[in-house]
């Protein structure tokens, strides 16, 4: 009896500490959560949860209060910080129209100088804020801007002078391209002398970006100074094959710089792919557009919302897909064939609003992506 009296002591004492140790281990999971709400991760000390000692009770003090409510109010600084964006650019794109400065190079540079301000000063919840754009995710910021850009550059131009210069247009943004592309890596290989782990593919991808050119601000020019329609039409459409092409060499190039080694034949198929699989799927987004926008009769909001759906439901299909077509050239296609095909589907009653609707949506799209840019530059 002695001894079963013992053996059940010892056994209370055995659950007694393994619930203590599930104490300690909840306490210490709550510390933890506790500090990835906060505010800034890496301001929020670990040390609850790396040394084993719970997260202080009660009501955890003024600082920790603070710290709990800015963990809340995060996701609002975020989305604040974007309509500030919107009215900043606003004001950038006044003082562009004053003193003849390229919009998209101002706004570059306002988001440069909210990067060094935040790196310096900290800028409280508008810092946290910046602090979360300037980690995001690369193709996320591709997906999200990328279609509008093009869809709305590529929609707004005018078809039939875009056909008459489609051929100087073919020529720039082919084989112009890649010889901007090589003469590029010339310079970085040769010139500056980049040897070594910079290869010569390396030289090559870093020619297939640059070589992309942002017509933006030279049409603007252009329109200021009183250039023909012609001229302008030429150099936007140029941008926008430009774009596709360049990235279908950096996609071929990227192959190589990754170790990979691709045969020709190889080569051939994914050129083929990319060139040729973005433009038949711009056509089919087409064809599903305008069949859609012919049974909308006079109502804006479904029309606007039908050309957005299509333009990034294809973009994202191209991109996102087994098909691996490119999404940039699926989504000038489609703008083209709307631009030409594709509007007199669109009610008249709607058609300005449906240009104006895209031309806020562009106009969003370059201001938050050339700001978050400059964050992350700064």
């Amino acid at each position: 009896m002695i001894h079963d009296h013992d053996s059940f002591a010892e056994h209370k004492k055995d659950m007694a500490a393994v619930a203590k140790e599930a104490e300690d281990a909840a306490k210490r999971r709550l510390a933890v959560a506790e500090a990835r709400r906060a505010l800034q991760h890496h301001e929020v000390a670990a040390a609850p949860a790396e040394h084993g000692e719970a997260a202080p009770a009660g009501g955890h003090g003024e600082a920790g209060g603070g710290e709990h409510h800015h963990s809340h109010t995060l996701p609002l600084d975020i989305l604040l910080f974007l309509f500030i964006c919107c009215f900043l650019g606003q004001l950038m794109k006044q003082l562009s129209g004053w003193s003849g400065f390229p919009y998209t190079s101002l706004i570059t540079i306002l988001g440069v100088v909210f990067g060094i301000l935040t790196e310096k000063y900290g800028m409280g919840r508008i810092g946290a804020a910046i602090i979360e754009y300037s980690g995001i995710s690369a193709h996320l910021l591709l997906f999200l801007f990328l279609p509008a850009l093009i869809f709305e550059s590529a929609f707004n131009s005018d078809w039939h002078i875009f056909k008459i210069e489609l051929g100087q247009i073919l020529i720039m943004a082919g084989p112009m391209l890649l010889g901007s592309t090589v003469l590029s890596a010339l310079m970085m290989t040769y010139i500056f002398g980049y040897t070594g782990e910079f290869t010569w593919t390396a030289s090559l991808m870093y020619g297939s970006i640059i070589s992309a050119t942002d017509p933006v601000a030279v049409v603007a020019l252009l329109k200021e100074l009183g250039a023909s329609k012609r001229l302008s039409t030429m150099i936007e459409g140029e941008s926008l094959m430009n774009d596709g092409t360049a990235m279908v060499v950096f996609l071929i190039i990227v192959d190589f710089v990754e170790g990979g080694n691709p045969s020709v034949s190889d080569m051939f198929f994914k050129f083929i792919r990319l060139s040729g699989g973005g433009p038949c799927l711009g056509f089919i987004g087409g064809f599903i557009m305008t069949n859609i926008l012919k049974r909308i009769h006079n109502n804006f909001v479904l029309e606007v919302n039908t050309t957005i759906f299509v333009s990034y439901f294809i973009f994202f299909t191209a991109e996102s897909t087994g098909i691996g077509a490119s999404g940039i050239l699926a989504v000038v296609v489609l703008g083209l064939y709307m631009s030409n095909t594709g509007k007199t589907t669109i009610s008249a009653e709607s058609e300005h609003a449906v240009h104006h609707v895209w031309g806020y949506v562009g106009f969003v799209a370059e201001t938050v992506i050339f700001i978050i840019s400059g964050i992350i530059m700064g």
